[in-house]
């Protein structure tokens, strides 16, 4: 059991680290269609997680860089900070410093949804209610804004 379960950890692990962001993107745009009518905490969970993910491979997959070494770039990046990942991916793709293209409250927002997302997992535990609609849309907007940054197809607003 446990070395199947292993196997299969590292199958998704590479799959993912394979992807095109375009690919990667429709993975998170089902998953945000489900996580629609989540509760809170994981909505939360799931919009950070979906910007880390889609972040990731844009560094990953930056133009220019082989297919052939993706599995090594993820290697390099995987643990890295949502924040990171956003502000290299925009950095790799030409675009305007994350504070700049999101404004600083969303910037400020979009890191504290991360912090919120570590307490909430790491934590097991939840804020109140009324906090997380600042921060899912924060994450919606950073979101939108790297999917536009690396040329993607646009989220429809009701999934972002």
């Amino acid at each position: 059991m446990v070395d199947e379960l292993q196997e299969e950890l590292e199958q998704l692990r590479l799959t993912y680290a394979t992807s095109r962001p375009a690919a990667r993107l429709g993975v998170i745009r089902q998953r945000l269609a489900r996580a629609q009518a989540e509760f809170g905490p994981t909505r939360l969970v799931t919009v950070v997680s979906a910007v880390e993910a889609l972040a990731r491979s844009l560094v990953v997959h930056a133009p220019g860089r082989p297919a052939s070494s993706s599995h090594f770039r993820y290697e390099q990046v995987c643990m890295q900070a949502p924040l990171d990942l956003v502000e290299g991916a925009l950095r790799l793709y030409g675009a305007d410093p994350a504070v700049d293209l999101f404004g600083q409250e969303t910037w400020q927002l979009f890191e504290l949804a991360h912090r919120y997302r570590n307490l909430v997992v790491h934590e097991c535990t939840y804020p109140d209610q009324d906090k997380y609609p600042a921060l899912v849309a924060a994450c919606e907007r950073v979101l939108q804004g790297l999917v536009t940054a690396g040329g993607l197809p646009r989220l429809v607003a009701a999934q972002a």
